[in-house]
């Protein structure tokens, strides 16, 4: 967070990059959007401080149904569980002028669920958040990153005004705000990585494979008439095309 105060970048919310673009107006230079996924209790502990201290604006997705709880839903991926947010550590952060966004009510693979379901977990999240705060939550960020079309058209239809993908890369006006790119800062992140991912969004042998499983995604959508985002986050099997794909 210091290497960008000290790089002259204006941290936005993702309310404030979303009014610029549908106003049509131009994003400070250099523009970024610091994002929190999930809802663990070191936000207020940890990050909160910090981002308060350098005047650095943030949005956080969290996930309704774990407020005041433990976090067990990565349990199948061996991570270990995590306290999370309690609902007045929530109310406390949203006061102090983070934005709270949604990431579901139970973490799910939204794919899987039955239109009833992924209702669910759109609307009960949003509202529950939203009682919560007193205040519109406008944005949803995938768990795991993971959705397709069914998904990506639910989102909006479910009234929010953008979604958060894993994605690497950038984002500019055109981009499609319901699939919109992450640079992911992990603890191996030095400041030269850092710095790399501010330029390009990723570290460029990431943002390399990414761009040809993007493209290969497409070439094998077409030749199967299918919907590229339906295809990215599945395993495709049947081609050597597909192969390649998986291997990248």
């Amino acid at each position: 967070m210091q290497c960008l105060v000290a790089g002259g970048y204006t941290a936005l919310s993702l309310s404030d990059l979303h009014g610029l673009w549908l106003r049509g107006a131009t994003p400070p230079s250099r523009a970024v959007v610091i994002t929190f996924d999930d809802g663990f209790a070191c936000l207020h502990e940890t990050a909160a401080p910090i981002l308060a201290r350098l005047g650095l604006r943030a949005s956080v997705f969290a996930i309704s149904g774990y407020l005041d709880r433990m976090g067990r839903y990565d349990a199948d991926l061996g991570i270990p569980a995590r306290p999370m947010l309690a609902r007045s550590q929530l109310q406390e952060l949203h006061e102090s002028g983070i934005e709270i966004g949604s990431h579901s009510v139970n973490h799910p693979d939204l794919r899987s669920l039955s239109p009833a379901g992924l209702r669910y977990e759109l609307e009960r999240s949003r509202g529950d958040l939203e009682d919560l705060i007193s205040a519109p939550v406008l944005g949803f960020s995938y768990p795991r990153g993971l959705f397709d079309r069914a998904v990506h058209d639910a989102v909006r239809e479910a009234g929010y005004l953008w979604g958060c993908s894993t994605r690497p890369g950038l984002n500019n006006r055109q981009a499609d705000h319901f699939t919109l790119r992450r640079a992911q800062v992990g603890r191996q992140t030095d400041q030269s990585a850092f710095a790399k991912l501010l330029r390009q969004g990723a570290a460029p042998g990431t943002l390399a494979s990414a761009r040809l499983r993007e493209k290969l995604v497409e070439l094998v959508a077409t030749l199967g008439g299918r919907d590229p985002m339906d295809l990215y986050t599945r395993p495709l099997r049947r081609s050597v095309a597909a192969r390649w794909l998986n291997r990248a």
